[in-house]
C-alpha cells in the first residue's frame, strides 16, 4: 500500500550551495493538493537563504489553504506575478498527463554524471539547454496543454521545428548555424528522448531525419608559410610583452599536432597529464605520455615528432617545471559600442533581483549572452518574470561605477588562462595574419573562417603525409578513436598525394625519354617506322 501523501513536506533541492553547473538554481519538490501529486517548483532564486525562506512561506502557504486559494502560488509575490487566472483543477488534471520535460532531464542528467567525463555532460547539457529554450517556443506557439510536457515534445513536429530554428542561428552566435552543426545538437536531444523512451517515459519515437552535409573538414590544413605569418602576426595581438610565450605555445601545436586541450594539459613531468618521456639509452626515442583523460579515453605513449624534442630540449633542465605551455594574459584595449559598459559586481547583482537580462543587457548596450556569462561570474539569478525596462537614473548611475567602459586598456588577470580563451586568440592571430581556411558559402551554409589551432593541427598531418608517413602511423600520432576518422579525413590527401606522385612520375619520364623507330634510345626523337621497316621488324621479332 503507498504512503499516504503529506501536505505541507516541502523539500529544497538541492539541498546545498549551488555549483557552477547547477543551471535552473533551486527547486521545491511537494504534494500538490491541486492537481493531486507531486510537482517540482522554480524558487527563481539562486541565494540558498532565500530559497529556504520561500520553502517555509510555501509550507505554510499550503497549511493554511492560501496555496489552494491562490491556485498554486507558493508565496505571496507569486501572487501578484500571475497575469493571467489558472485553469480549473478538474480541467487541469485532465489535460496534464505524463512526466515534464525537467523531471526527465534531471534524471537524465544524473544517471550519466556517474557514467560519463565531465566534459561530455557539460556539452550534452549546454546542447539539451539550446534545444529546451527553442522547443518552449513550439510548446507557445502551439498552445500546447500542459506546456513543456514529454508527450508534446516527443512528436517530429517538433523536433523539425527545432531543425529548422537551428538552421536559422536561434540562440547561436553567428547568422546561421551548419547543417553539422544541426545535427550534433539534434543527436544529442535524440538520445535524451531514447533515454525517456526505453523508460516507458514516452510512448514512442519519431523518425527524424539527418540534414544533408558535406563530409569535410570545417577548414583546412595550414601550410609552413602561413604558419610563419602567423608567428610573425602575434606580437600585434597580444602585445610585446606577451609574444614569446605565445609564439612558443603556437611552435608546440606545430611541433605535436596536439588540440587545443592537449596543449593546456601538457605538463614537464607530472604523470597526472600528458608529459614527455626521453629515451632512457642512446638508441631510444622521444615519446610523449597521453593519460586517458584525453578524447578518446586511452592511455597511450606515442612517437614525439623531431620538432617539438628539438624545441622542448632548447629550455634549460632548470625552468622544466609546471607547465610547458603557459601563454600569458593579452594586453586589449576594451572596445564595443560608445554607449556599452560592464556595470561592478555589486550593481550587476542589485540589477539582477529586479530586472530581466533583456533588459540589463539594452541598458548596458552588449548581447543578453553577455549578461548571462556575467551573471555565471558574479552567481548572480537570471528571472524572467522581472521588470522589462531599467529606469535612465539607474542606468546613469550603474554607469559611473562601471567595471569596464569603452577605450580603456586592460590586461586579463586570471592566473592562467584557459583553453577556450587561448583557442580565441589563436583563432584571432589567424584572422590578423589573413589565412583563410574556409570561404563563405551561403549556397552551403559556411560562414568565412580563418585559421585556428585545429588548422595547425590538420597542417601537421598534412605535413606528415606529404613526407610519406603511413595512414597507421598518422592514426596514432593523431590520436584518432578509429582507423575510420584518419581515413575519413587525410585518407583523401594521401590519395591525391599519390595521384599527384604518379602522375608526375610518368609525364616526367615520358618527357625525358627518347623514341628511336618506335623504341627507347637516344635523347632525340626520331620519324616514325615505315610500313616495309615495321614489317620486317615484326617478322624478326617472330623468329626469337
Amino acid at each position: 500500500m503507498s504512503r499516504r501523501p503529506e501536505i505541507g513536506n516541502v523539500q529544497l533541492y538541492p539541498d546545498r550551495t549551488l555549483r557552477k553547473l547547477d543551471r535552473n538554481g533551486y527547486v521545491l519538490k511537494f504534494f500538490c493538493p491541486i492537481v493531486c501529486k507531486r510537482i517540482r517548483r522554480n524558487c527563481g532564486t539562486r541565494d540558498r537563504r532565500e530559497a529556504r525562506k520561500i520553502q517555509r512561506e510555501c509550507q505554510e502557504r499550503l497549511l493554511n489553504g492560501d496555496y489552494q486559494s491562490s491556485d498554486g502560488a507558493i508565496t505571496a509575490a507569486h501572487v501578484v506575478q500571475r497575469a493571467t487566472p489558472p485553469e480549473t483543477a478538474a480541467a487541469f488534471s485532465e489535460k496534464v498527463t505524463g512526466p515534464t520535460w525537467q523531471e526527465c532531464y534531471d534524471r537524465y542528467v544524473e544517471h550519466h554524471r556517474s557514467r560519463r567525463r565531465e566534459r561530455s555532460v557539460d556539452d550534452t547539457i549546454s546542447r539539451l539547454g539550446i534545444a529546451e529554450a527553442i522547443l518552449e517556443g513550439y510548446v507557445s506557439s502551439n498552445n500546447l496543454q500542459g506546456g513543456m510536457l514529454m508527450q508534446n515534445i516527443v512528436t517530429l513536429d517538433a523536433i523539425e521545428y527545432l531543425q529548422n530554428r537551428l538552421l536559422s542561428g536561434e540562440l547561436g552566435r553567428f547568422a546561421e548555424r551548419s547543417p553539422n552543426t544541426v545535427n550534433s545538437v539534434v543527436r544529442v536531444v535524440m538520445a535524451f528522448l531514447r533515454f525517456c523512451f526505453t523508460r516507458k517515459w514516452v510512448a514512442a519515437m519519431p523518425h527524424v531525419e539527418k540534414l544533408e552535409c558535406d563530409d569535410v573538414m570545417k577548414g583546412r590544413p595550414i601550410t609552413e608559410d602561413e604558419f610563419q605569418r602567423m608567428l610573425d602576426s602575434t606580437e600585434s595581438v597580444v602585445g610585446t610583452s606577451s609574444a614569446v610565450s605565445w609564439k612558443f605555445s603556437l611552435q608546440i601545436l606545430w611541433g605535436s599536432a596536439f588540440r587545443i586541450g592537449d596543449l593546456m594539459d601538457f605538463s614537464w613531468k607530472d604523470p597526472r597529464h600528458i608529459h614527455p618521456v626521453w629515451g632512457r639509452s642512446r638508441n631510444d626515442h622521444p615519446t610523449l605520455a597521453i593519460p586517458s583523460s584525453q578524447k578518446n579515453g586511452k592511455t597511450q605513449e606515442i612517437p614525439m615528432l623531431p620538432e617539438l624534442a628539438e624545441l622542448l630540449q632548447s629550455i634549460p633542465e632548470g625552468n622544466r617545471t609546471g607547465w610547458v605551455a603557459n601563454p600569458e594574459p593579452v594586453e586589449f584595449v576594451c572596445t564595443g559600442a560608445e554607449e556599452s559598459f560592464r556595470p561592478c559586481s555589486a550593481d550587476l547583482r542589485q540589477l539582477s533581483k529586479e530586472f530581466r537580462t533583456s533588459a540589463i543587457a539594452a541598458a548596458c548596450g552588449v548581447s543578453a549572452a553577455a549578461v548571462r556569462k556575467w551573471h555565471e561570474r558574479d552567481a548572480c539569478s537570471d528571472q524572467r518574470k522581472l521588470l522589462p525596462e531599467i529606469p535612465v537614473k539607474v542606468v546613469e548611475r550603474i554607469r559611473r561605477n562601471a567595471d569596464r567602459s569603452p577605450g580603456e586598456r586592460l590586461r586579463k588577470s586570471s592566473e592562467r588562462l584557459t583553453k577556450e580563451r587561448v583557442g580565441r586568440v589563436i583563432s584571432r592571430i589567424g584572422e590578423e595574419a589573413g589565412i583563410e581556411v574556409q570561404v563563405e558559402d551561403h549556397r552551403l551554409t559556411k560562414r568565412q573562417k580563418f585559421a585556428s589551432a585545429h588548422d595547425i593541427r590538420r597542417g601537421v598531418a598534412q605535413r606528415l603525409i606529404n613526407h610519406g608517413v603511413s595512414a597507421e602511423t598518422l592514426k596514432v600520432i593523431m590520436r584518432h578513436k578509429n582507423f575510420a576518422t584518419t581515413e575519413r579525413h587525410y585518407g583523401a590527401i594521401r590519395s591525391a598525394q599519390k595521384a599527384a606522385a604518379e602522375i608526375a612520375t610518368k609525364l616526367s619520364s615520358t618527357q625525358n625519354s627518347a623514341f628511336v623507330g618506335g623504341l627507347m634510345g637516344g635523347h632525340g626523337r626520331s620519324a616514325e617506322l615505315s610500313a616495309e621497316e615495321a614489317s620486317l621488324l615484326k617478322s624478326l621479332l617472330s623468329k626469337l
